[in-house]
């Protein structure tokens, strides 16, 4: 089909920034594709979703975007790191940093070393400082510290934090610079063509043609679940969290309390996100009530932040089988969401936005089944593994304290375990060549292990001694190194706001 309009229904992240990528597109390329978006004001987006992994550099880099353009229009801070606190256990605590892996640990030997070493001096290898020994960069977050020096690539090595409704509706006024026309209508149903695709969206206020209709309506999923009728699969058997109470908390001590990075607290029933904004702290309870009443997860939920107002926000963990159905095609959480543990949501619908770019400029805007094909073969592939990965912080755990952990950890059977190897002398976590493999942290900070200790405990011999005295004088250094620096609070307010 030659694609010669599209149709965006739903506005929010996904729906501004697919806009604004179409937008761009046109740009670029010298298109005169009319792009059109229809979505409701009074039933807005779902919000959900201010803390983000460094694929939206992506983004910002295609839009041709720099901090300074868009940060302060969306209290926006940096993001190094991702922190988990109480995953492990009680009282313990591991980052996943954004930074790359040292060349010297950049290695199936490098990386193993680590599980070895751990063994023999626990005190000195512990969860809270693996972080440290694969990225140096890891003492900025957990000394609050930013930089931009030759030491420090801040525009590879960090994502954001923002207000999603004002990342919204910067990328929805960028959208209408760039020639694309935002409607503000209900939808209410769609005309079909004699092969099924859709000719059309009826709304209240106007009914809107187009060749190419690209779902962000959220969860409701009103394109590719609704009008195509699209097999959903579920993730629930897993992935049992399903509601958020989520609120907004002054700051008390803003240059102590603004990180630069997403905190993630497991509690008694799920876990809770602290978000670092410019003007406030974003918090969220990710939970279940499979194992506690309403009133029960607000105690807890107050007891962790504060007596606050909330609001609550349900939703489902899955995808669809298929994101591209005839000239359907879903983005963001109208195709599917894992949770918001690890930013994924915004990292998938990254992905797929930006795989329905790459298909429609493949031919000069047409595409045909092959495209939608490729498309429904790997981006289930990328979200079922970003499933795998939420699911590790869980079945890892050795928490045994409630219920919920009790459940999670002992009653669920994991299908799904591409990280976790172990035949043979292949025992390792760590796929060679990637610089940053999240899984690797995860495995680490759960103190867990790709070799049975009975193989590698042995006597410290000098060598053991000596590696435990340079990783010890290492983290020292890294304290000095770091101290210095500005704290991230102060490094915004002299670069951005």
């Amino acid at each position: 089909m030659k694609v010669k309009s599209i149709c965006i229904l739903g506005g929010g992240t996904s729906g501004f920034a697919m806009s604004a990528a179409l937008a761009r597109f046109n740009q670029l390329c010298g298109l005169d594709i009319d792009v059109r978006v229809v979505h409701s004001e009074s039933i807005g987006s779902i919000g959900v979703g201010e803390s983000t992994i460094v694929s939206i550099n992506e983004l910002l880099k295609y839009l041709g975007l720099e901090d300074s353009d868009w940060m302060k229009d969306c209290n926006a801070t940096y993001k190094t790191s991702i922190r988990f606190e109480d995953f492990y256990k009680k009282g313990t605590h591991f980052h996943y940093p954004f930074g790359r892996i040292h060349e010297e640990q950049n290695t199936f030997e490098g990386v193993n070393q680590w599980f070895i070493n751990k063994e023999v001096f626990p005190s000195t290898y512990t969860p809270e400082r693996a972080a440290y020994y694969f990225v140096a960069s890891t003492m900025l977050a957990e000394k609050n510290k930013l930089v931009d020096d030759s030491n420090y690539d801040l525009e590879t090595n960090t994502a954001y934090h923002f207000d999603s409704h004002l990342f919204a509706k910067f990328l929805k006024l960028y959208s209408e610079d760039g020639g694309v026309e935002v409607i503000d209508d209900t939808f209410k149903s769609a005309t079909l063509r004699e092969d099924g695709s859709i000719k059309s969206l009826v709304c209240e206020n106007g009914t809107y043609e187009a060749d190419l209709f690209i779902d962000c309506s959220g969860f409701r999923s009103l394109l590719l679940g609704g009008v195509m009728g699209e097999e959903y699969v579920s993730y629930g058997d897993t992935l049992i969290n399903n509601k958020v109470l989520r609120a907004n908390v002054p700051y008390k001590r803003i240059e102590k309390e603004l990180k630069n990075y997403t905190n993630c607290v497991a509690l008694k029933n799920g876990w809770c996100w602290e978000i670092p904004l410019w003007d406030k702290m974003s918090v969220g309870y990710v939970h279940t009530n499979k194992f506690a009443t309403e009133e029960e997860i607000e105690k807890e939920f107050f007891d962790h932040v504060g007596e606050v107002e909330y609001d609550i926000v349900e939703f489902k963990t899955g995808r669809y089988k298929r994101g591209w159905v005839k000239n359907v095609v879903a983005v963001g959480l109208s195709y599917g969401f894992v949770e918001p543990l690890e930013s994924t949501g915004i990292a998938t619908t990254l992905m797929n936005l930006f795989r329905v770019v790459e298909c429609l400029s493949k031919r000069e805007m047409t595409y045909t089944q092959i495209d939608r094909d490729l498309f429904n073969y790997d981006i289930p592939k990328n979200i079922d593994g970003f499933r795998s990965l939420v699911e590790l912080h869980y079945y890892l755990s050795s928490r045994d304290e409630s219920d919920y952990w009790k459940y999670l950890t002992e009653d669920i059977s994991y299908d799904n375990l591409p990280f976790l190897k172990a035949t043979g002398d292949s025992r390792t976590y760590y796929e060679g060549g990637n610089s940053n493999p999240a899984s690797l942290f995860i495995v680490a900070g759960m103190n867990y292990s790709c070799f049975s200790k009975a193989f590698v405990m042995r006597k410290p011999n000098e060598a053991f001694n000596k590696n435990k005295r340079e990783f010890e004088n290492y983290v020292k250094e890294l304290e000095r190194n770091v101290e210095r620096l500005p704290s991230t609070y102060k490094f915004l307010l002299k670069h951005i706001y």
